[in-house]
């Protein structure tokens, strides 16, 4: 990987963090969707967590559309337009199949950080049922 990539990567992460400080509530259609995947055994449980990259969410969108992308975020921002990636944050899978326990993990310290109880309070209760 090249210089360049790395600056380019760090910055989409970065970009990634900047958009989440900007969730204004819990994306409802995500968190029935989470719950339904964990009560359909749908979770892995790996050391650890990526979210997908651009191009897998694009390539996502393309084929299932925005809406369906929306359901695997457990956050929104209603500022901005619910037919953008914009729109949705704090992502809980990496392939699009599963429910990530490292993500809800990684979701309820970042939401508890920026202060998005109702974000903190989905992802609590997920990860509690995913424990049981």
């Amino acid at each position: 990987m090249s210089k360049f990539d790395i600056v380019l990567k760090s910055l989409a992460e970065l970009k990634t963090v900047l958009e989440e400080k900007s969730i204004t509530g819990v994306n409802k259609a995500g968190v029935s969707h989470a719950n339904s995947l964990v009560d359909s055994g749908k979770v892995v449980k790996p050391t650890s967590w990526k979210a997908p990259s651009a191009e897998e969410e694009n390539a996502y969108i393309e084929k299932n559309g925005i809406e369906a992308f929306g359901k695997w975020h457990l956050g929104v921002d209603s500022k901005v337009d619910p037919k953008t990636k914009g729109h949705y944050g704090y992502i809980f899978t990496s392939d699009f199949k599963n429910v990530d326990r490292k993500a809800i993990t990684a979701i309820k310290q970042r939401a508890g950080g920026q202060h998005q109880n109702d974000v903190l309070e989905a992802a609590t209760k997920l990860l509690e049922k995913i424990d049981k």
